[in-house]
């Protein structure tokens, strides 16, 4: 007799590894199940963590009390700011990661978690007693018992890698296919569909010509993820580089379009649009000149390097002769060939915004399951499934997140509602809310809710309440100091910008595009103690106050017009101004209702400020006309 948990947690992977630390956080004795010890929060695909609205998930998750942002910070090799000249909304972190030492990083927080148990083993089915989930049942023929059951495989469900001709039942390379599990999900009733993603070639970096490809260095003030990572801590950085695709890479593909197993149909899973297949791309946009291809590598002592923007399904040998036809890469050597893989997943339309399956009771889903793609998706929704299994065996009130309060909230209620046709991944753009979603203020978003439901720790969340406590403080200073230009340039002797005429007050001065906040030290010695996310939030609160005010103005708009109903020719005759995506989106569903048009995600709330505006003088025209 195997002894009994409380939660148990399939698969080991990003979603996996958060949601099992969130149980046995949350106080719940929980073990978790994984093919492979020695690939726990393995990094198959990219090895980097972060990027546009992804950046803003791994924010969130050290805000609630989770651990990815803590590894990539740990475990980078490359620190990067992106947009740094757009809005702040869009703003974020990209890491390149070591991914070796990210899995190692991780596991090791894994084993050191109290309440926490892990072993190798491979699960074949769901265990019932008396009609009720119970636990589950490996392939040794062992039962583990517990009352909630959490399923995080991956790309494992009855995975098929496509090379070519040739195919294959695997998980990722190298690693066996959960076929029986697979087959047991859709015997017990729940609704599966059929994904496929896939990866590029590694090449052996000693292989390449670098000289002439455009390089990408470390940013060294790039702020990190997480508020709890060891600075000390730290990897040699390695460099980025860019290639690009040429008139014969697009030949020698073009030429073998028919031995691609995504063209030829043998692959009959649904890719992501936003992610395709180099053979994909120039199939659907044949007048493209060139692409671009970016040089990652894979760690800091490896000599593989990721070529990111070459996912394909070709052959081998098609892929070492289109890969030599890149510049710098003339005499590369493929160390390991892309592929892509079809794997099961279930409509996350039989889950509640809790993440537990409508189906069975305490059976929660996350990760690629639900057809998400990508590391930071899958480890935000573990988080929430791990916090969720946790309450119900507590029988506690559950987490549920607004899409207004997150990118968390978002994507759930998104998946959940709205349905899927592809792997969905986050976008800052899918968020009317997304100029309040900023990388820099997850903390004042979601960390009491870490808090409340026993993922972030009392120390951890004292020390946030008395930082978010100096950081609204040093916005009053800002607002209240105010001074001559004379005064101002006795104060700051090293600003070297242009000074109004009269009193102005600090803040007003920061506003200015190319003030920073650390050139106010004289005035206010505290900001010299701040870490690098506390002045980027600082500089937003100051900066784009005005743009805060215009949005709230917005979204009272939106409130007070919810009820109003929309008459069906309206969207014949869209204003001009509303984006093409939000014109798209809206006319496939042609809402009734204000509240229902506010509830397609993905347009801008200035778009729909426009078309209320429109929406409320027409009707007033009508009206006068009656």
């Amino acid at each position: 007799m195997t002894p009994d948990f409380q939660v148990i947690v399939v698969g080991a992977g990003h979603a996996g590894c958060e949601a099992a630390l969130a149980c046995a956080r949350a106080g719940v004795p929980t073990l978790l199940l994984t093919i492979n010890l020695d690939t726990v929060a393995a990094m198959p695909c990219n090895p980097s963590v972060g990027g546009q609205g992804k950046g803003q998930l791994v924010r969130e998750i050290d805000a609630l009390g989770g651990e990815m942002s803590i590894v990539a910070d740990e475990t980078s090799i490359q620190r990067r700011r992106l947009n740094t000249r757009k809005g702040i909304a869009v703003q974020a972190n990209r890491f390149q990661s070591d991914k070796e030492a990210y899995s190692r990083r991780m596991l090791r927080s894994v084993l050191a978690q109290p309440g926490l148990a892990i072993l190798q083993s491979m699960v074949s089915e769901l265990h019932f007693e008396n009609d009720r989930l119970a636990g589950v049942k490996t392939m040794a023929g062992e039962i583990w018992r517990a009352q909630a059951v959490i399923l995080t495989p991956g790309t494992f469900l009855r995975g098929l890698i496509h090379v070519g001709e040739t195919q294959f039942s695997a998980g990722r390379a190298g690693e066996p296919a959960a076929d029986a599990l697979g087959q047991t999900l859709s015997e017990v009733g729940l609704p599966i569909m059929r994904f496929k993603t896939g990866t590029p070639p590694r090449v052996d970096a000693a292989s390449i010509d670098f000289s002439s490809l455009e390089r990408q260095d470390h940013e060294e003030d790039t702020p990190p993820f997480s508020l709890w990572s060891d600075s000390s801590i730290s990897l040699p950085s390695r460099p980025c580089y860019i290639t690009r695709t040429t008139a014969e890479t697009h030949r020698v593909i073009k030429d073998n379009f028919g031995r691609s197993a995504l063209i030829a149909g043998r692959i009959t899973g649904t890719g992501a649009r936003y992610c395709p297949s180099i053979e994909d791309k120039l199939n659907k946009f044949p007048d493209k000149e060139t692409h671009k291809v970016f040089l990652e590598p894979e760690g800091a002592f490896s000599r593989e390097i990721y070529l990111q923007g070459l996912s394909t399904s070709l052959p081998e040998e098609v892929q070492e002769a289109y890969v030599k036809t890149l510049p710098g890469l003339e005499k590369a050597c493929i160390t390991r060939p892309g592929y892509g893989i079809e794997y099961d997943i279930v409509d996350p339309l039989n889950l509640y915004p809790t993440l537990m399956s409508k189906s069975i009771a305490n059976l929660f889903l996350a990760g690629q399951i639900n057809g998400t793609s990508g590391y930071e998706e899958a480890a935000a929704q573990g988080l929430l499934a791990g916090v969720n299994a946790a309450a119900a065996v507590l029988k506690q009130p559950p987490l549920t997140l607004d899409a207004n309060s997150s990118y968390l909230g978002l994507m759930v209620q998104e998946i959940t509602t709205l349905g899927i046709t592809e792997p969905y991944r986050i976008f800052t753009s899918r968020s009317p809310f997304r100029l309040n979603l900023r990388m820099s203020n997850a903390e004042d978003r979601l960390a009491e809710t870490g808090f409340r439901h026993g993922i972030l720790s009392q120390n951890r969340y004292s020390k946030i309440d008395q930082r978010q406590k100096n950081l609204s403080d040093l916005e009053s200073k800002l607002h209240s100091y105010s001074a001559k230009a004379s005064s101002y340039r006795e104060c700051l002797p090293e600003w070297a910008l242009p000074l109004p005429v009269g009193s102005v007050t600090a803040a007003q001065l920061l506003r200015h595009p190319d003030a920073e906040l650390a050139m106010f030290k004289p005035l206010f010695p505290e900001i010299a103690s701040l870490d690098r996310l506390a002045v980027l939030e600082v500089e937003a609160r100051i900066k784009y106050s005005g743009y805060f005010a215009q949005q709230h103005k917005e979204f009272e708009l939106i409130e007070s017009m919810r009820s109003i109903k929309i008459d069906a020719g309206f969207f014949d005759e869209l204003p001009e101004a509303v984006c093409k995506e939000a014109r798209m989106k809206i006319l496939a569903v042609r809402p009734a209702t204000v509240d229902a048009l506010a509830a397609i995600p993905g347009v801008r709330a200035s778009d729909m400020t426009l078309i209320l505006l429109t929406l409320r003088r027409r009707q007033r025209d009508s009206e006068l006309k009656q």
